[in-house]
């Protein structure tokens, strides 16, 4: 079995498994499917179980039945995006051995049947390539992926100041607003972590996700691992997926995933683009500032 698919389930067990029913079984390539049950209950568990006829994999399994095509993998903890996904690609190493991972949203449609297929074999006529990601447009129809480099200093303090000395329209095409629109086939530096899909063997070689971050920065970052080993992104608008935005994230208060953002991108500028401890704070007044003025201002 060449293709696994890794899906995060956080308390959403019935869009899970629409999900898998619906959508991954689209899929015609012949694949395997891994749950990986963030904050789960027994009655999660039993749940997912029976409605997809998947075998629950306890921490301390000796074996599983591997002729089985989908898993149902426990946390009682909520792991997030990152560690959440990782524990479903070292269960697929223990077990099995990949050629492909594939990680997808619980919220996402497929507009091609033949997606998967399509892109690995895109993916295997760039073996440069370490990642590749579709076309994802969210249901307002502005497209989601991809995206360009954009430093620390533009990103989280000219952005903002800009506004006093840019129009609207300089500083759409400064801060590249419309990258998505414009952007063609071809390497990029991150697509959406939404639905995309890696090498098995480049994934792990390169560590994995970094289990520094929780839902916010995971995309750079993985490129950025991956640029270790030589590996690129590339972006394969010719296969599509549809991505409900935010349906996971609406969980969450949205001071709560503006406050987890802020921390995991402060987390990859440092650590990955070695950004001053000064340029940080920098940023981290310029945000406390911009957030006090649209309190006042009620922007």
């Amino acid at each position: 079995m060449d293709l696994f698919i890794i899906v995060i389930n956080y308390r959403q067990e019935e869009l899970t498994i629409q999900f898998v029913k619906n959508e991954l079984s689209k899929i015609q390539l012949p694949h395997k499917t891994v749950i990986v049950n963030n904050s789960a209950t027994t009655e999660s568990n039993g749940f997912l179980c029976k409605e997809l006829d998947a075998v629950l994999v306890e921490n301390n399994s000796h074996k599983i039945d591997a002729e089985k095509a989908i898993f149902v993998l426990p946390s009682a903890d909520n792991l997030g995006f990152a560690k959440g996904n990782n524990l479903g690609a070292e269960f697929c190493e223990k077990w099995f051995l990949p050629k492909y991972i594939l990680f997808t949203n619980n919220d996402i449609r497929l507009k091609n049947d033949d997606v998967a297929e399509r892109m690995i074999k895109k993916l295997e006529e760039h073996p440069d390539a370490g990642i590749i990601g579709p076309r994802v447009v969210g249901l307002d129809g502005k497209l989601q992926s991809p995206f360009p480099y954009t430093s620390y200093w533009k990103r989280h303090i000219w952005m903002y100041w800009s506004t006093l000395f840019y129009s609207a329209e300089k500083k759409k095409k400064v801060f590249q607003f419309d990258y998505q629109e414009r952007a063609q086939e071809g390497f990029h530096y991150y697509v959406m972590g939404s639905f995309f899909i890696v090498r098995a063997d480049d994934f792990y070689k390169c560590g994995m996700f970094d289990p520094h971050t929780f839902l916010y920065a995971e995309e750079p970052i993985l490129a950025e691992r991956m640029a270790v080993i030589y590996k690129k992104v590339y972006y394969y608008p010719r296969v599509e997926v549809v991505h409900e935005h935010g349906v996971t994230t609406s969980k969450f208060a949205k001071s709560k995933r503006a406050d987890w953002q802020l921390k995991s991108e402060y987390y990859y500028y440092r650590t990955y683009k070695h950004t001053s401890s000064f340029l940080i704070l920098i940023g981290r007044i310029t945000c406390v500032f911009m957030r006090l003025k649209n309190n006042i201002l009620g922007d």
